[in-house]
């Protein structure tokens, strides 16, 4: 992996535009050729030999009739010509005829999106319909973001834990996810003003829309989007082990839900998780822009933020007064209901706190039935705009 970016990274300086030595302007190769054999006082004769390139094929890089140079024969010019390679292969490129230079821009492109998109992963999520077609993986992705140029891609993603240049698979994949996430909630726009002391008073009120598992979730949704908190759900993507999101955007916290463990108490585990985010490291993320849970993070801890996920959802204290009881249904029934919480979310921390998944599995609620009202199958839409405007007509009516 470190040898191919090594590669890309070098061959990209090679063909995009470069700084050239005042002194040789933008005279062609020819030009600058015949200045140096005259500085030199030889014959063009002289210099073949000296350089140990035939007559012919010198003669067609100077009448810029040559299709291919090999790079023994640039290193040997550039230095003939006392020039640093970098200078050389400018001067010789803007000399090119245009299907060469069209070749080349369109190997940078390729080289690009090798460097920034983990494509297996893309064709595994049926993102992309090829790994090696890079003309449509090039219009797929521009047009999925609304991109002029596939240049223009992940601009504004700051990774700060991660190299620019030295990244893996995973961190390729969740920079998509992110850039993903990120722009949906900057065309959202949530109109609403966001005031931290209306999600203290909402926060209590939460608890109960987890017993309505058809439309508890989205009824949640969008109460928190009309004080200003965008959230939406985005579905996992293969290699990333992110459980959900925080983006502060125009000032605004935004929340991202997802189904990584496919289990319906996570959703809502994952909601309040974040909202501890927005509430208590609001600051921080917004330097930042975004928080993964999840990942690794050096600033924020996760620990209060689960614990807080927890007191309010449903009590170490609570767990432990049902634990001896968890076996009869209907008592556990009963204490969720004066608990007004649903029974899969007691279920599920008996479970963690035993470190046991298995033996309540079937206690929990199909989950696309929380999600099927704000699943908009983003990997499947044409685009972004079009992902955000059934977002706007069916969830935040805007």
């Amino acid at each position: 992996m470190d040898k191919d970016s090594d590669f890309i990274e070098a061959f990209n300086r090679l063909i995009e535009p470069l700084h050239i030595n005042n002194d040789i302007g933008e005279e062609p190769f020819s030009v600058l050729f015949n200045k140096r054999i005259q500085e030199l006082g030889i014959t063009q004769s002289r210099a073949e030999a000296v350089l140990g390139i035939e007559k012919k094929s010198l003669n067609s890089i100077l009448n810029r009739e040559a299709k291919r140079v090999d790079i023994i024969t640039i290193i040997k010019l550039a230095q003939f010509l006392n020039l640093p390679v970098d200078d050389f292969v400018k001067v010789y490129l803007q000399e090119l005829p245009s299907e060469q230079i069209g070749d080349l821009e369109k190997a940078k492109r390729n080289n690009f999106i090798v460097q920034n998109f983990d494509l297996p992963q893309l064709h595994k999520s049926k993102f992309i319909s090829s790994k090696t077609d890079y003309d449509n993986i090039e219009n797929r992705i521009t047009s999925f973001f609304g991109l002029e140029s596939i240049f223009d891609f992940a601009k504004e993603i700051v990774t700060p834990a991660f190299s620019r240049t030295k990244r893996s698979s995973s961190d390729l994949i969740r920079e998509f996810w992110v850039q993903s996430a990120l722009s949906q909630f900057k065309l959202l726009e949530n109109p609403n003003e966001y005031h931290r002391e209306k999600l203290i008073d909402l926060i209590p009120k939460i608890r109960p829309y987890t017993r309505n598992v058809k439309k508890g979730l989205i009824t949640v949704v969008k109460a928190l989007f009309s004080i200003g908190i965008t959230v939406i759900y985005q579905e996992s993507l293969p290699n990333i082990s992110v459980r959900g999101a925080t983006f502060v955007v125009n000032g605004k916290p935004c929340i991202v839900v997802n189904d990584l463990y496919k289990r319906y108490p996570t959703l809502w585990f994952s909601l309040m998780h974040e909202l501890h985010h927005v509430l208590y490291d609001f600051d921080e993320i917004e330097q930042v822009k975004y928080h993964l849970t999840g990942e690794p993070d050096l600033w924020l801890k996760e620990e209060k933020a689960n614990d807080f996920a927890r007191e309010y959802l449903f009590s170490y204290k609570r767990s432990k007064y049902i634990a001896p009881f968890i076996n009869e249904a209907v008592l556990v029934r009963e204490y969720a209901e004066k608990s007004q919480v649903h029974t899969s979310i007691i279920y599920n921390f008996y479970m963690y706190d035993n470190n046991n998944w298995v033996k309540f599995k079937n206690k929990m609620p199909n989950i696309n039935l929380a999600i099927d009202n704000l699943n908009v199958n983003i990997w499947k839409s044409e685009s972004i705009d079009e992902t955000v405007e059934k977002l706007k007509a069916e969830i935040f009516n805007i």
